[in-house]
């Protein structure tokens, strides 16, 4: 009787010695993309969590100039995810993502605003729209036209500046009928994981 309980134990032993040097060699490497990921989480948040807009100061804008004008922005194409420029992960210039510049009008203001901070008058541009819109809803030359034809020049305008840089806003963000997005949180997420 207690040489056939020899053999089970001998078996028992083996398969808890196996069991043992499987779980050692797939732990880590378990670990290993857990906190990977985790990381990646991480940075994710962080980069959400940054610094956030800075604030818009209210002030009277007068027209000085007004013309129509066409601007280009870099969208690079990643699988099926669109995004702009901004959002390249790969700043360089050889990237690995198709890229294309995406084109379109804008009205483009030369305005004069006093600089409540500095107590002097500025000279600064804006544009409407300062981005590429989607392409369902951005101006064509037209719309352009007729967004410059509604601010008159040596008119004076609610505008608001962010003190230290030479642009402001000249109209809300409602003034066209949709607006550039960022990606969201879960589509930055895909972008990573993708990558």
């Amino acid at each position: 009787m207690d040489s056939q309980e020899l053999p089970d134990n001998g078996n028992k032993g083996f398969r808890y010695m196996l069991l043992r040097i499987a779980f050692a060699l797939l732990f880590p490497i378990f670990v290993f993309f857990l906190l990977s990921f985790l990381v990646c989480l991480l940075a994710i948040f962080m980069g959400e969590l940054s610094i956030s807009d800075p604030i818009s100061v209210p002030t009277q804008c007068k027209i000085v100039s007004s013309s129509v004008d066409i601007r280009s922005s870099k969208v690079c194409e990643l699988g099926l995810l669109n995004y702009k420029a901004k959002h390249v992960f790969y700043s360089s210039e050889n990237s690995k993502f198709r890229c294309r510049y995406d084109y379109y009008w804008t009205s483009v203001f030369k305005v004069e605003y006093t600089d409540h901070s500095l107590g002097q008058m500025q000279l600064a541009l804006t544009e409407a729209p300062n981005e590429a819109l989607p392409v369902s809803c951005r101006p064509d030359f037209g719309v352009a036209w007729l967004t410059k034809d509604k601010f008159k020049v040596n008119e004076t305008y609610d505008c608001w500046y962010i003190s230290g840089t030479p642009t402001v806003k000249l109209y809300n963000d409602g003034f066209f009928s949709c607006q550039a997005k960022d990606p969201s949180l879960i589509e930055m997420m895909k972008r990573y994981l993708i990558l």
